[in-house]
């Protein structure tokens, strides 16, 4: 019999359902080639064009003594440029060749920096001394070379190149922080000019070196408190230096009135600084801290309430005391608090201290804090060159001459620029990326978070002024004739305080938007009204505005307030007034934040 083969049929599809929607097919993963950092090495390979081509003009100018056909200030701007954006590239391109090849240029700024500080000046009679080119090439070697050591420890893997430049980094730090403040206490003149380029250059050689290492424990953790063991230790000395041989000399009737009795405001005090280091004493001998740290503050306890118990019953000093406080003991005390608050700002645990070391870091490792710090240098040596050949063309200049320092146009420009570039992230790009919502899940409200943002961006941003000072110390070191710095204090007052206005003000426009270039479009806005109001002041009007308004503007401009400063004026309303200002931006930008609980 014949069988017929089953016959099989095709199942039929069922019809599509519209309403229901389905997972599309999964195909496989496209092959993505990644980008290499092209834009980034082309502008490095620009900078390095700029900088060879910028010291060739001024190497040669200043050889031949001859002006060329590009003047040497080109040659300046030129070389300015060109490191700022081989910052830029080295902070993009991590590649081997690429760190390894800006790990070079700091060493070679580095030998610059050295050789300055140890080469002798010109052959004449008068100047030939060790460290005659320190002040300002050295300086401003050593700078780059901190600045170009930063990202070549961040990219760097290699285990050997690490630990050679974390030691050259921690030798250089260590000695010439120690050796500024023991050579400034031996000799307090020496501090006031070299002597605190050195501490503050030492400080940024360490702070390298801590970012690289880690501080919780081990050699880290040593150094960050050494360091600040140094610090409390300068500070005890200027407060020793300038207070005890006066208690010492003025023995009990300095608690006395010109008539002979007892002034019983006097006693109080002298009876709470002695109840006060009692009380130091017992802190020391039962409070719960390392062993070390306990005998220091019952010693120090025990020392201070020695002294005024002495000096409260006999004197035991004979030649009155010579001042020491102004300016050597404060530029001593201003040194030991700094390095005493760096050190605890690395070590401590708190979550604000937590959140603001963040914030800091995160300029030191992006770009933009690069290239801030690099336009600024580039800003401020400018303005220093022209400040120095305006001296030395002949023309009588009035006191205080620094004034024509700090109002400079490109000061100006760089200032207005400044605030946008460091506020405009802030906020905007964590609320874009959702890292904000990320942070705020923590145990963190946000009043800690917009308040350590600020205060992290306000200390980069008084960094990014340090050069400026440190090349006035080095023209008063290095120039014929001393003359008035005292207006510069005033100028970095009100620099703080007006920075911290704007920086405020920034912060909170940076909370208003998602975008970061609005951000920083409403705060140079600002900026620059402001500035052009203080110009329509000082000008004919060329428009018909209220004076009450041209008034209120003045007073807000920082214009006006650098030029009351550095004229020897220093506007304590301004100031006041920044600081009023201050406050209510950060409130505002806390009320924007909170206004995400309102949903």
């Amino acid at each position: 019999m014949s069988s017929t083969p089953p016959v099989t049929t095709a199942p039929v599809p069922a019809a599509p359902d519209v309403g229901v929607l389905r997972a599309p097919i999964e195909t496989a993963p496209s092959a993505i080639k990644l980008e290499g950092p092209m834009f980034a090495r082309f502008v490095g390979f620009l900078g390095l064009f700029l900088l060879v081509l910028g010291a060739v003009v001024v190497v040669a100018t200043r050889v031949t003594g001859q002006a060329r056909i590009v003047p040497e200030n080109w040659g300046f701007l030129f070389s300015g440029v060109g490191i700022a954006l081989m910052l830029y590239h080295a902070i993009i391109d991590g590649e081997q060749e690429i760190r390894r090849l800006y790990g070079m240029l700091f060493v070679a700024f580095l030998v610059l920096s050295v050789v300055a500080a140890v080469l002798p000046g010109p052959f004449k009679a008068d100047s030939q001394t060790a460290g005659y080119f320190f002040m300002p090439w050295g300086i401003g070697a050593a700078i780059l070379a901190i600045l170009f050591a930063i990202p070549f420890v961040r990219h760097e893997t290699d285990e050997l190149l690490r630990t050679i430049s974390g030691g050259v980094l921690l030798v250089l730090g260590a000695g010439s922080c120690v050796g500024a403040l023991v050579a400034g206490a031996l000799n307090p003149n020496w501090l006031a000019g070299p002597g605190l380029a050195l501490a503050v250059l030492g400080l940024g050689f360490l702070s390298v070196y801590l970012g690289q290492v880690g501080t919780d424990d081990g050699i880290g953790y040593t150094v960050a408190v050494a360091l600040g063991a140094f610090g409390g230790a300068a500070l005890f000395y200027v407060f020793a230096r300038t207070v005890f041989p006066t208690v010492l000399f003025d023995g009990p009737m300095a608690l006395r009135k010109p008539s002979q009795a007892l002034d019983y405001w006097k006693v109080a005090g002298r009876v709470a600084v002695v109840v006060a280091s009692l009380i130091l004493v017992g802190t020391g001998a039962l409070g719960k801290f390392p062993v070390w740290l306990r005998a220091v503050l019952a010693g120090t306890g025990l020392v201070v309430g020695t002294v005024f118990v002495l000096g409260s019953t006999g004197t035991y000093v004979t030649i009155a005391p010579r001042p020491f406080l102004i300016p050597s003991g404060a530029v001593l005390g201003g040194i030991g608090l700094v390095y005493l608050a760096v050190s605890l700002g690395v070590c401590s645990d708190n979550q604000f201290v937590t959140l603001v070391r963040r914030e800091l870091a995160a300029y030191f490792t992006s770009p933009i804090g690069f290239i801030v710090l690099a336009g600024m240098l580039l800003v401020q040596g400018t303005s220093y060159v022209q400040f120095v050949a305006t001296l030395q063309s002949g023309q009588p200049m009035p006191e205080p001459i620094v004034e024509d320092y700090g109002i400079h146009i490109l000061s100006l420009i760089g200032f207005i620029l400044q605030i946008p570039a460091l506020t405009m992230r802030l906020l905007a790009e964590e609320k874009r990326t959702g890292t904000l919502e990320v942070l705020l899940t923590a145990p963190v409200n946000e009043i800690p978070v917009v308040a350590s943002k600020f205060l992290g961006t306000w200390i980069f941003f008084m960094l990014c002024w340090v050069p400026a000072g440190l090349f006035l110390i080095a023209l008063r070191t290095v120039g014929d004739a001393p003359f008035d710095y005292r207006p510069m204090i005033g100028f970095y007052l009100a620099l703080a305080a007006q920075g911290a206005m704007f920086l405020a003000m920034g912060l909170f426009f940076s909370a208003l938007t998602r975008d970061q270039i609005v951000s920083a479009v409403l705060t140079f806005a600002v900026l620059l009204v402001l500035l052009a109001f203080a110009f329509l002041r000082r000008q004919p009007l060329l428009l018909d505005l209220p004076d009450a308004l041209l008034a209120v503007a003045n007073r807000l401009s920082f214009y006006h307030t650098w030029l009351e400063s550095l004229s020897g004026q220093l506007p304590v309303r301004n100031l006041l007034l920044a600081l009023s200002l201050t406050v209510f931006w950060l409130f505002l930008a806390t009320k924007v934040l909170e206004t995400r609980k309102w949903n």
